[in-house]
């Protein structure tokens, strides 16, 4: 089913649907739009089976949607007493919430869903919508847990020296001007060499070579994005971990996560890099940004 979405242009979009993490969803992007300068726009997406899976639209009565247009209304009228600042607005739609959310990223300025919490059972399982909307969006999404509270840390981003996520970085430092922290870089353990013991030396000595080119360049791109945002510290740290693991443990529960993301594949997939999803799946919050295909032989995130 084809829906029209009403989302402003630049707008801060999230999803909503009554429960506790798209509440918490819903506080969070509201401090985004405020921090942003930007409006706020509540999504209800109601997924009917009748229609989102191809049966006829008159199935959709008027009465259908009046508990999620009763709620949205509710909440828009919160957030609004709450964030004077913010022009809060709000939308029930009926169709797949990935599908819509995806949608609403194309004016979007961000798109914030909610997350079930950390925790023994919780922490590797992250919604197919969540990891839908991160893969797929046209701009950058952030994943809140439900019980993500301040983050008065740096923001973490995490680079791949090999493929600086310039995106990310920049996404990084707009949002540590905005919250009044620094930036903290992290780069993880590097690429095992494929040749293995086996190779020549000389083989060994050019990928070493490339390693320090590739290090020397990310520090420049670091440098050349740090230049534009005077007043923000920033520090690069290296690990011997996984970078996934090493951007967590950076992180802790005191910083919003930054990684980047290239979205291969279809929507029907959830299909992410595995240091994104390793990432999303263990951090509090996590803002994923797209980063444009620059060559065909990059490496993948």
């Amino acid at each position: 089913m084809s829906v029209e979405l009403q989302v402003p242009a630049g707008a801060v979009v999230v999803g909503v649907d009554g429960s506790q993490r798209s509440q918490r969803a819903a506080d969070w992007a509201a401090e985004e739009a405020r921090l942003w300068g930007a409006p706020l726009h509540l999504l209800y997406v109601f997924e009917w089976p009748a229609v989102t899976e191809g049966y006829d639209p008159a199935t959709v009565t008027p009465g259908l949607t009046q508990g999620a247009e009763h709620l949205v209304d509710e909440q828009v009228a919160t957030l609004r007493e709450a964030y004077p600042g913010v022009t809060v607005t709000g939308e029930v739609i009926v169709s797949q919430p990935a599908v819509a959310l995806v949608g609403a990223s194309r004016t979007a300025v961000a798109v914030v869903v909610g997350a079930r919490g950390l925790g023994r059972f919780t922490g590797p399982l992250l919604g197919s919508v969540s990891q839908k909307v991160a893969a797929h969006a046209h701009g950058p999404v952030i994943v809140v847990r439900e019980q993500v509270g301040d983050l008065p840390g740096p923001i973490v981003v995490g680079a791949d020296p090999l493929d600086p996520p310039t995106e990310a970085l920049r996404f990084a430092f707009e949002e540590a001007r905005r919250r009044d922290v620094g930036v903290t870089v992290v780069k993880g353990a590097g690429r095992r060499f494929a040749g293995g013991a086996q190779a020549p030396d000389s083989a060994r000595m050019k990928v070493a070579r490339q390693l320090e080119e590739a290090h020397e360049r990310l520090r420049q791109i670091v440098d050349e994005t740090a230049a534009e945002f005077p007043g923000v510290a920033v520090e690069i740290t290296e690990s011997t971990l996984h970078p996934a693991d090493a951007i967590v443990e950076e992180a802790g529960t005191d910083s919003l996560v930054v990684v980047g993301s290239r979205g291969h594949g279809g929507l029907a997939s959830v299909l992410l890099g595995s240091v994104s999803r390793g990432v999303l799946h263990r951090a509090p919050a996590v803002a994923v940004v797209r980063v444009r295909h620059r060559d065909a032989e990059a490496p993948h995130r």
